[in-house]
């Protein structure tokens, strides 16, 4: 999950990389330009032209771009990117909180909770799956697994 999260930030540190290198050479294009205008005997129209199709070359782009982070976004809301854990005394006589409840979600609440319950003799693993934040039995650990989960997303 926390692969999943960073290779999603990468992808979109790239793409802002891109875009920032993109708009700054748009401008050192656009000093030129304006510098070979001013000093020099060319043709204004031609100039004007040139521009024009460089900024609708930058539009293009731009909008290209804008749908590649749209998909990316899309993407990421199926992940399972909610993550809360709970540790626990499942019985008495056992302590150390080795027993614990783990909740994967994504962005609509759809995922797991995996449970693992430790005792003296024997350790128990149940999963459950959760639709829209909750699931027919969840012990009282398991739902405050899930709640932090989902509280997690309204940072």
């Amino acid at each position: 999950v926390v692969y999943v999260l960073i290779g999603v930030a990468v992808v979109i540190a790239v793409v802002s990389v891109f875009i920032a290198a993109r708009a700054n050479r748009l401008a050192l294009e656009s000093r030129r330009e304006y510098q070979r205008i001013v000093h020099a005997d060319s043709d204004v129209v031609d100039a004007l032209l040139d521009r024009i199709s460089a900024i609708d070359a930058s539009t293009k782009t731009v909008e290209q771009l804008a749908q590649l982070v749209q998909v990316t976004r899309d993407d990421l809301a199926h992940s399972l990117r909610h993550v809360a854990v709970v540790r626990y005394d499942a019985f008495r006589d056992i302590s150390g909180r080795s027993s614990f409840s783990i909740a994967l979600l994504d962005d609509s609440g759809d995922g797991v909770i995996m449970t693992s319950l430790h005792g003296r003799s024997e350790t128990q693993f149940i999963a459950k799956g959760i639709t829209d934040g909750g699931s027919d039995s969840l012990s009282p650990e398991e739902a405050q697994a899930v709640e932090y989960a989902l509280k997690g997303n309204d940072k």
